[in-house]
């Protein structure tokens, strides 16, 4: 009996030994990472934004951006650059933007919570061009800067606690070297080789926080892709055109830093600097048609299709603030890194392709010597971010233009507005956005 008890002493001083080693183990465990920080300046806000298959031009825009069957003028190597075909004269374009975006979101009580504006003004598309022959196949050559994704802007948030304040400038820009020909009487084709460079650079200021921050970050881009154009007449009356743009990946670096002030006077600082990140930028497919049922009125319609799926960023990183000021050393090194990230949402809901519908009609009245060009468009504008009923939400547009042909000068203009309304997927509010945007093109025809 003395043996018995022995052993189940034994037995039990054991199993209080592992359960106390146990309870120590877990107590020593390091406890979970806590989320990351996702900025709000991280993700980048692209509404009313999103078709990297649109190009620029007041002319094209007029007409709801249905222009790739009829890219017929200097902005062509935006489009199409198929329709750098048709140049006949040495062509100079110049064309500028100003643009606005307004958003609320309010909550199921319909009370304000956000209220973000926008507004910023750059140089859209220059270009040079100039028509060539070689034996019977006549086409152009052109030269060209785009700004594709424009950052220009001041931007003020207004939350029901505080204010904050984004001064970003630059933006998404290519140089591309495109080429368009007339293959034969009813065929022409067009590729345009490009560049993609620049960036933007953010800063973001938080006032009205218990510890104020001020933050920059830096994004410089560099990559390569091409743009493919056929544009086919079966009638002299009727184009069907179609565009294919190439995704590609593109480097990139990062430089972050943030000065974060506390109350007791003491400020902290951190910056960090990466050049190791990728950027996949999606590729574009668009198709159009274009009828002249009379030689002074057009009535265009494309579809196109941006592969925003597709976009990723690769070894992402943000800066948090340093907890604790004083004396030791202040973090040199991000503190949440990220091997790769959807872009640009950077969040773990899944981005879908977009798609757009674009109509437009021009009509151009002839007065002895001038031609006064008149245009009126709409288009869907598909989002690639998700609502909270799944859905990608579709905004609608509206455009109106209007231009002036003398001699070898166009002068052109275009108003668009686009509006949407979805309910946010994150935090369940109705959300309302609007967009105006001012385009202004001048195009220049050198005589021979």
């Amino acid at each position: 009996m003395k043996d018995q008890a022995r052993k189940r002493l034994i037995r039990l001083s054991f199993v209080l030994v592992v359960s106390a080693a146990s309870a120590v183990a877990r107590a020593q465990a390091p406890s979970p990472t806590p989320p990351p920080e996702r900025l709000f300046q991280d993700e980048l806000d692209l509404q009313a934004s999103l078709n990297v298959v649109q190009g620029s031009g007041a002319r094209a825009l007029g007409m709801g951006g249905a222009f790739l069957a009829r890219a017929d003028d200097a902005t062509a190597a935006s489009w199409n650059p198929a329709g750098l075909s048709y140049l006949r004269l040495p062509e100079l374009s110049f064309v500028w933007l100003h643009g606005s975006l307004n958003s609320q979101a309010r909550d199921a009580a319909n009370t304000l919570v956000t209220r973000d504006e926008r507004s910023g003004s750059a140089p859209d598309f220059v270009a040079v061009a100039f028509p060539y022959s070689l034996g019977r196949t006549s086409g152009s050559a052109q030269i060209s800067y785009q700004r594709v994704i424009s950052f220009t802007s001041d931007r003020t948030i207004q939350d029901a606690d505080q204010t904050r304040t984004v001064d970003s400038m630059g933006g998404y820009d290519l140089l591309a070297l495109g080429t368009g020909l007339k293959l034969s009487r009813t065929l022409r084709a067009g590729l345009t080789v490009n560049h993609w460079f620049n960036g933007y650079k953010q800063l973001v200021v938080r006032e009205q926080r218990a510890i104020p921050t001020r933050q920059n970050a830096a994004f410089d881009l560099s990559g390569w892709n091409a743009h493919v154009g056929l544009i086919w007449s079966p009638w002299e009356s009727l184009n069907l055109g179609g565009v294919v743009k190439t995704g590609f990946r593109s480097d990139l670096t990062l430089t972050r830093s943030r000065v974060d002030f506390y109350p007791n006077g003491d400020t902290t600082q951190n910056s960090y600097s990466r050049d190791t990140l990728a950027l996949d930028l999606p590729g574009a497919v668009g198709v159009g048609a274009s009828w002249r049922p009379k030689s002074n009125l057009t009535l265009a319609l494309d579809f196109t299709r941006t592969n925003w799926s597709d976009g990723r960023i690769f070894n992402f990183f943000t800066l948090q603030r340093s907890e604790v000021p004083g004396d030791r050393p202040i973090p040199t090194e991000p503190r949440n890194s990220f091997d790769v990230l959807p872009y640009p949402t950077l969040d773990d809901v899944r981005q879908k392709n977009t798609k757009q519908l674009r109509v437009g009609v021009e009509y151009v009245i002839l007065r002895s010597k001038f031609k006064w060009p008149v245009r009126a468009g709409y288009f869907t504008d598909e989002q690639f971010f998700r609502a909270a009923d799944g859905t990608a939400p579709t905004f609608d547009g509206f455009t109106l233009g209007a231009g002036v042909i003398v001699n070898r000068v166009l002068l052109d203009v275009a108003y668009v507005y686009e509006t949407g309304e979805y309910v946010s997927l994150r935090d369940q509010l109705h959300n309302s956005v609007k967009s105006h945007r001012i385009y202004a093109s001048l195009i220049y025809r050198h005589p021979r």
